[in-house]
């Protein structure tokens, strides 16, 4: 197998995938970043913010396929770029769309076993509101692993948008209005289980850019559960987790509503 560094063409790594949720981003692949809404993807001043600070030949980890525009921003800089994701659509699809950019893409997940893609090897680990994705459990070991990969001392940047999607909030409205928003909202936690609310899906679909409407429901529908954040949810989190030894935020997006969380690595490696 070639190197992609030499070889000037993208590389995936065939690992097998056991996360459920892959399947709703092999619905949806490239159409994220080309047909989806473009507040859904981080805009220029977010994308200088992440790459900011990080040398010429850094080894950057970017977590998330469908963030092209950061990929290409960092290769740009001259950074020594990998990216992971759980979907080979998307990888798939971001191979096709970088062509001979020097972009190392792996079939990887972040919540799971991830010691293929690098121990302690990369300068940064970034990652653009695929927090949002995940429920607080798998927040929970998708840090862990980000810590396992990034190196001591070095970096972790992730964003988060705060509160909930319009779609969201529509789902609830509908879910109150017939009695059954119990079925797939946990109050406690803000938790969404969007199977469970597969009766009220197709009347609650707000339209995402361009992306068509059959393509939108089995994407929501593989995606499970999703937890809503809220301030302070990520830092008591990160307070806990071991290999960390500081957090701080800043808004950043046009909206208001997106955090950028940025963590730095101590010499522990997380269990």
């Amino acid at each position: 197998m070639k190197d992609a560094a030499s070889s000037h063409a993208p590389l995936l790594h065939a690992a097998g995938i056991s996360n459920p949720k892959s399947s709703a981003w092999d619905h949806v692949g490239s159409l994220f970043w080309e047909l989806g809404r473009p507040s859904a993807r981080p805009d220029a001043a977010t994308i200088e913010r992440f790459v900011d600070g990080f040398d010429a030949g850094a080894a950057l980890l970017i977590v998330g396929a469908s963030t092209r525009d950061l990929v290409v921003s960092a290769v740009q800089r001259g950074a020594e770029v990998t990216v992971i994701d759980f979907s080979r659509r998307m990888c798939d699809d971001l191979a096709a769309t970088v062509g001979t950019l020097p972009v190392r893409i792996l079939l990887a997940d972040i919540t799971d076993d991830c010691s293929h893609v690098g121990q302690r090897r990369f300068a940064g680990v970034l990652s653009d509101r695929l927090v949002n994705r995940f429920t607080l459990e798998e927040l929970d070991r998708a840090l862990r692993s980000m810590t396992r990969l990034a190196r001591a001392g070095r970096e972790i940047r992730f964003t988060v948008k705060h509160g909930y999607y319009p779609m969201d909030l529509r789902l609830l409205e509908l879910g109150r209005a017939d009695g059954t928003v119990a079925r797939f909202y946990d109050e406690r936690t803000h938790t969404i289980d969007y199977p469970a609310a597969a009766h009220l899906l197709e009347r609650a679909l707000v339209p995402h850019g361009d992306i068509p409407r059959a393509v939108l429901l089995p994407w929501y529908l593989g995606r499970g559960k999703e937890t809503r954040y809220f301030p302070g949810d990520v830092e008591r989190l990160v307070d806990r987790l071991p290999g960390l030894v500081r957090c701080i935020s800043e808004p950043v997006g046009a909206h208001g509503d997106c955090v950028l969380y940025v963590l730095e690595t101590a010499g522990e490696v997380p269990s």
